[in-house]
């Protein structure tokens, strides 16, 4: 073991060239970089010059500062098995280390990047406050002393013996608390872990904190994971108008709830993670119980209060009365606005704000040009079904999701613009949308429980997604969307009746997938995209038409069934339907084919072949160019006396093969 200080000027640490470092302070240079058996020291005689950590460092036993007026960085990180000291007069920039070792860290108001703590059975302890960018804790025990911590993330990852001790200290974390329960122990102590950040997830790992906040007031979507145990939990709601969901994954055991939204505008809504699964919050006691919102939570100490709004799948809690409210407001203004009425053209209150079990209605007592739905609003129906004036809903609210439980109903004088927020109708039976010719310029998502999406008439949106138990029922209406996904493994139906569903999007235009999914109803389902698009079909059997309505090659991938194939843009132009190698297609009838000057080509995705079937009849068809084909199934295939053979095909009829002439002799 050695002691090396720093004589070399502004240079990398473990740089070669010249004489960095010496034995005494200020002494001749020429020694050895630093190895983890040496003392480290950067003092007053090294000068106001940078050092720079950089990737080839050897580590050492301790760093002493003591006196630095200099620059400690680089972006490498640097194992430390001893103390390490910082100094008031120096600078650090995005230094890294890793203790390996039981140290003391004294930090002398100086931030760091990041802290790893990884060494068998060591405890690394705070001498003072400690500003660190990242704290990750892998083996051994990290101390606050008491002291004030303030983070960008803390974690404690892996499943060696490791923990936190954190006495009475304030831990202030802007980022991410991510702890893995494995071999994690964690002291609490009397402190409080403030969370600033605005979106997070703070990861307990089910264990006991003493007091927890999260205290960003412009909060837009926070979780807590793990079944943990809280002295205190604090929830604060937004500063201006809007609503802060937080959802649970497990049970909490609290004492003491400060949860209260601040006003019927600036709402908390607890949900669990899961729609549909109930998660359990034992409270001993909540400060107050106001303008909150539930879904899918059970309080075991039941509760009532102001303005609570139910979402459906709660117990132990007393709601607000449901009630019908009316819009009555001029200008352009927010869904927050005062502006709702318990009558038509009566006056509004903020009381009357609509929670989800309540009814909002426009008629035409409301003036207002635009209304700005500008959260993640919980409304039971939006009933605009009388609005013959014209009046603007704007989905301007910024990445939220306005959750509808309901029906929803355009009038005559709807028009829907803005793409912020996404429209989910999260209800739990049958949810209609009555668009009234007016297109929604948003996505939508049917994501309730056992409910089913319905379409009073024709509806065009932009992404369409039905998640979990939700269905779809589309009579004999027409759904255009830019994309159509149902990605549930759940149980559900997609009746699809004598309706249509048109897929503008290219790329992944039509995903689904077949556990749990029935489709019934004999619509087409046509995809219309200029360029390329997929139809991830999931080997469900389809009793609908597919249709190529674009130029874009159309891609089915699934051994799908269907009970027809056309290909409408071949009066248009040329264009392509390629089926996954391997699998086999099933058709009840087929009719694809191209036009004049406009082959429509059947091929595979890749260089193999792809089969097609049919139970019998013929198939009749014109202007193709096929390729990797296998026509099977017992029908006839006959590829028409215009289409072209590219090869490895079997069970297609070109004219090349089909019966030759003969000749006769008079």
């Amino acid at each position: 073991m050695a002691s090396r200080y720093w004589v070399g000027g502004t240079a990398a640490w473990d740089g070669t060239a010249g004489s960095k470092w010496a034995l005494t302070s200020g002494g001749a240079g020429g020694q050895a970089v630093p190895t983890s058996a040496d003392d480290v020291f950067l003092d007053a005689a090294s000068g106001a010059i940078t050092v720079t950590i950089s990737t080839g460092n050897t580590g050492a036993k301790s760093i002493t500062c003591t006196g630095f007026t200099g620059t400690l960085g680089g972006t490498a990180n640097i194992a430390v098995s001893g103390n390490v000291t910082f100094a008031t007069g120096m600078t650090t920039a995005a230094t890294n280390i890793s203790v390996v070792a039981t140290s003391t860290l004294t930090f002398a108001g100086k931030t760091i990047g990041s802290l790893a703590v990884n060494g068998a059975g060591i405890t690394v302890t705070q001498a003072d406050a400690a500003t660190i960018t990242s704290l990750t804790v892998t083996a051994g025990t990290y101390t606050t002393a008491n002291f004030t911590l303030t983070a960008g993330s803390v974690f404690a990852t892996g499943t060696s013996t490791r923990g936190l001790t954190l006495g009475s200290s304030t831990v202030t974390v802007s980022g991410t608390w991510f702890m893995e329960t494995t071999g994690l122990t964690i002291s609490a102590g009397t402190s409080t872990i403030s969370i600033s950040s605005a979106s997070t997830t703070f990861y307990g790992a089910g264990k006991t904190y003493n007091n927890v906040s999260f205290t960003s007031a412009a909060a837009t979507t926070l979780a807590i994971t793990g079944a943990n145990t809280f002295n205190t939990l604090t929830l604060t709601a937004t500063a201006g108008a809007g609503v802060v969901p937080i959802s649970f994954d497990s049970t909490q055991t609290i004492t003491t709830m400060v949860c209260n939204g601040a006003s019927e505008i600036r709402r908390i809504w607890l949900q669990s993670d899961t729609i549909g699964t109930a998660r359990t919050i034992t409270a001993t006691t909540w400060t107050t119980f106001t303008y909150l919102d539930f879904r899918d939570i059970t309080l075991t100490n039941a509760k009532s209060g102001t303005s609570i709004g139910n979402c459906l799948g709660n117990t132990g809690i007393t709601f607000s009365t449901t009630k019908t409210v009316y819009w009555n407001l001029t200008g352009t203004v927010n869904w927050s606005s005062t502006g709702w009425a318990t009558s038509s053209g009566g006056s509004p209150a903020i009381a009357n704000f609509p929670l989800a079990q309540d009814t909002a209605v426009f008629d035409n007592t409301g003036a207002a040009t635009t209304v700005t739905l500008n959260s993640g609003w919980n409304v039971g129906t939006v009933n605009a079904s009388a609005r013959t004036s014209a009046v603007t809903f704007s989905f301007s609210g910024g990445n939220a999701i306005f959750s509808v439980y309901g029906n929803w109903s355009n009038g005559t004088g709807v028009t829907h613009s803005g793409t912020g927020l996404s429209l989910y109708f999260s209800g739990r039976t049958t949810q209609t949308i009555t668009s009234n010719g007016k297109s929604f310029t948003v996505g939508i998502t049917g994501s309730g429980v056992s409910n089913t999406t319905t379409l009073a008439d024709a509806l065009t949106c932009t992404a369409f997604t039905l998640s979990g138990t939700t269905g779809l029922s589309l009579g004999s209406n027409t759904l255009t969307c830019t994309s159509f996904a149902n990605s549930s493994t759940s149980t559900r139906t997609l009746a699809l009746g004598t309706g249509s569903i048109t897929i503008t999007g290219s790329g992944s235009a039509f995903t689904v997938t077949s556990t749990g999914l029935t489709v019934t109803g004999s619509a087409t389902i046509s995809l219309t995209s200029a360029t390329a698009k997929t139809f991830a079909g999931g080997g469900v059997n389809y009793g609908s038409t597919i249709n190529q309505g674009g130029a874009g090659a159309l891609t089915i991938t699934g051994a799908n069934t269907f009970s027809n194939i056309t290909n409408t843009y071949g009066a248009t132009g040329a264009t392509s339907i390629l089926f996954t190698a391997g699998t086999t297609t099933t058709f009840s009838n087929w009719n694809a084919s191209g036009t004049v000057g406009n082959l429509l080509t059947i091929g595979s995705v890749t260089a193999a072949s792809h089969t097609l079937s049919k139970a019998s009849g013929t198939v009749n068809a014109d202007y193709l160019s096929i390729s990797r084909s296998t026509a099977t199934g017992g029908a006839t295939w006959n590829a028409g006396a215009n289409s072209t053979n590219g090869g490895n095909n079997s069970g297609w009829i070109f004219p090349s093969t089909a019966t030759g002439s003969f000749l006769m002799f008079f």
